[in-house]
């Protein structure tokens, strides 16, 4: 009930006549949750309102102590709001009331979060209070993936007016469009609907909506729930027993992995990247190694026609690629080299949970779509080393992708396609390789992965050959122009690659 809603029932009190028109004002308590959301939609104008005047007039180790007194002034509030309705939806007998007036107070918690100077005890204030709400852990850890999956089934299935002819378009007029818009509006509602009772949120569904409130606030925001997950975890006393044992690790790591994935890539804010990895970190840290399994599904969007297919795509897809490479572009771009060292332990430290044929053929399928040179070179070393463990393991698996025919074609694969690109861009990865196919053809007396044959499709002599000829005239054409020093890092990269393929193709004859 909206506030017009409201005040109109108010009204009609006064014409009550018998005991059942009070049914009205039994109704109005009953919504005591949209009373909430106005009066903490008030708190955090005037909240926001402080913040913003701070930012305007004050440096900024003044605006982080102002913009903290801020907050106080908004959880000052909101405490006492907190501990009330706690007692009074414990009580209640209607479920959806108690979940909307838990609800508000965690909105309300979270735009607070947004605001939150990092690294504060402001912060570790804001979980404390968010835990006394009494909202379940993982309905608030999924809001991400709830949203997303709304997002791609409403995208896969409902028509698009951005999908219309100019032609069409200017034969429709204005009204017509916005009927169209209507009900496009009306079936994503469907949508969410429908996704609310799959996932068990139905009592929550108006936070989980990206629209619809009464006010903005009271969708729960993303960044807000990203940055409380991350100061909860990373915390001491907290940490991983706030998260319920009913859950499963890996179902954790999927839904807690969609905030970190978002924080990784932050173009602007660096600080941002390094508290994604470790919130990743903290979330890898609970899944046993080697079971998590990325299914294969291979249809095709197009042939999708209903939302029940499609939901079961959406959950079904590969979601750890696109982390993976956030992880890498991230660990690539940091200019520090501790910086870097952690990301790469994150990396690892979630590669080892995927299952190893999972784990190889994602690590094959990014090795090679992969258009940098210095990123892919970062996955092959990866590869290599779970080659070598496998090899060098007293119990050896004959099932392992990485003592199969597949080893020699990704060699080839990639060494061929890298022959073809921009040399000086690929000398990581070929060197990578290289010194996969080294340790192969040494271990490998049996022939099992075909790495020793010379004359195939998958034939890697010749490839080596021919990026030897290559660099070659990359480095006769640079000492032409007398632009060749072997102290420039580039070129001293270009030396080292020639030898190492000298050295490998010696090796094969």
């Amino acid at each position: 009930m909206g506030k017009e809603e409201v005040l109109d029932a108010l009204v009609s009190l006064q014409t009550v006549n018998t005991i059942e028109d009070l049914s009205t004002l039994s109704d109005v308590k009953r919504k005591r949750w949209k009373f909430l959301e106005d009066a903490c939609f008030s708190v955090l104008r005037k909240v926001f309102s402080l913040i913003t005047d701070t930012k305007k007039q004050f440096t900024s180790k003044s605006k982080d102590n102002l913009t903290i007194k801020a907050i106080d002034f908004g959880l000052q509030f909101l405490k006492p709001l907190i501990h009330s309705t706690v007692l009074m939806a414990d009580a209640l007998d209607d479920k959806q009331e108690a979940a909307g007036q838990r609800g508000v107070l965690v909105a309300a918690l979270l735009y607070l979060f947004t605001k939150a100077p990092k690294e504060t005890a402001i912060q570790l204030s804001l979980v404390t209070n968010m835990l006394e709400c009494g909202v379940e852990m993982h309905v608030l850890v999924a809001t991400f993936r709830f949203r997303e999956e709304v997002e791609e089934c409403s995208r896969v299935l409902l028509p698009s007016i951005d999908s219309d002819s100019e032609l069409d378009l200017a034969n429709k007029d204005n009204d017509m469009i916005e009927q169209e818009t209507e009900w496009s509006h009306e079936d994503t509602q469907w949508i969410t609907e429908r996704l609310a009772k799959t996932y068990g949120f139905t009592a929550y569904q108006y936070f989980l909506s990206t629209s619809g409130q009464e006010h903005a606030f009271a969708a729960w925001s993303s960044s807000g729930i990203a940055q409380f997950l991350h100061v909860m975890l990373t915390n001491e006393q907290l940490g991983a027993k706030a998260l319920s044992a009913v859950v499963s690790p890996y179902s954790w790591l999927y839904f807690i992995a969609s905030y970190a994935h978002c924080m990784i890539v932050s173009k602007d804010d660096q600080q941002n990247r390094l508290d994604g990895l470790e919130l990743l970190q903290r979330v890898i840290d609970l899944c046993p190694q080697g079971k998590l399994a990325i299914p294969q599904y291979d249809a095709k969007l197009s042939s999708f026609v209903s939302y029940r297919e499609y939901a079961t795509f959406f959950r079904e897809r590969d979601w750890i690629s696109p982390l993976i490479q956030a992880i890498t572009s991230a660990m690539i771009a940091f200019p520090e080299a501790s910086n870097r060292t952690n990301a790469l332990a994150v990396l690892n430290t979630l590669l080892l949970k995927i299952a190893i044929v999972d784990r190889f053929r994602m690590l094959r399928h990014l090795i090679i779509m992969c258009p940098y040179g210095n990123v892919a070179a970062v996955l092959m070393d990866v590869v290599r080393r779970d080659t070598v463990q496998a090899w060098s393991s007293s119990e050896i698996n004959p099932e392992s992708p990485f003592m199969s025919s597949a080893m020699t074609l990704l060699l080839y694969e990639t060494l061929n396609q890298s022959a073809e690109r921009d040399l000086i861009l690929q000398t990581d990865l070929i060197a990578s390789g290289l010194s996969l196919f080294r340790f192969l053809y040494i271990r490998d007396k049996l022939n099992v992965t075909g790495i020793r044959m010379q004359t195939s499709e998958r034939g890697l002599r010749e490839v080596l050959m021919r990026l030897r000829q290559r660099l070659q005239w990359i480095i006769q054409e640079i000492t032409l122009s007398g632009g060749f020093s072997s102290a420039e890092r580039n070129n001293m990269h270009l030396l080292l690659l020639e030898a190492s393929l000298t050295s490998t193709l010696e090796l094969c004859n």
